[in-house]
């Protein structure tokens, strides 16, 4: 004969209005930093690219996926990578000061005649010029082993 099946009821939670009404009073900070977030993103239209990029789905998966597996994509990628490690690799006040010499030389040069070459030989023999010219030199030398 059959057995009557044991059941336990479990107390119910608290009414999803409820629970609705608790967070609101909990949150109201975060949920009006969201709200804010959500109009900004909307006035700048991110809202509208992130819904056209979820809209195109697979047609934008698949356009990628034939792009990336081009052997040119592959090279772009890893060189990439490579010339992010090596700008990564130069300390930021190095880097600095190459730019605002490079920017202050091309200033200084539009304002005067081409240097004569004599001129240019004595700026060579500088300690600080040998070094770059070192390093330029390094650079050449490695490019012409991996060609």
């Amino acid at each position: 004969m059959a057995q009557p099946i044991p059941l336990t009821l479990l107390p119910k939670g608290p009414d999803p209005a409820e629970r609705l009404e608790d967070a609101l009073h909990k949150h109201t900070d975060a949920i009006v930093s969201a709200l804010e977030l959500l109009q900004l993103l909307h006035d700048r239209g991110v809202l509208e690219l992130a819904h056209g990029l979820v809209g195109a789905g697979d047609q934008l998966v698949g356009i990628l996926t034939a792009a990336a597996g081009t052997p040119e994509s592959l090279r772009g990628m890893r060189n990439f990578i490579l010339l992010t490690k090596f700008f990564a690799s130069i300390p930021p006040d190095v880097l600095n000061s190459l730019v605002r010499a490079a920017s202050e030389g091309a200033e200084r040069e539009k304002a005067q005649r081409a240097p004569g070459v004599l001129q240019l030989l004595r700026r060579a023999g500088n300690e600080n010029s040998r070094h770059a010219i070192a390093v330029t030199l390094d650079l050449l030398e490695s490019v012409g082993k991996a060609l």
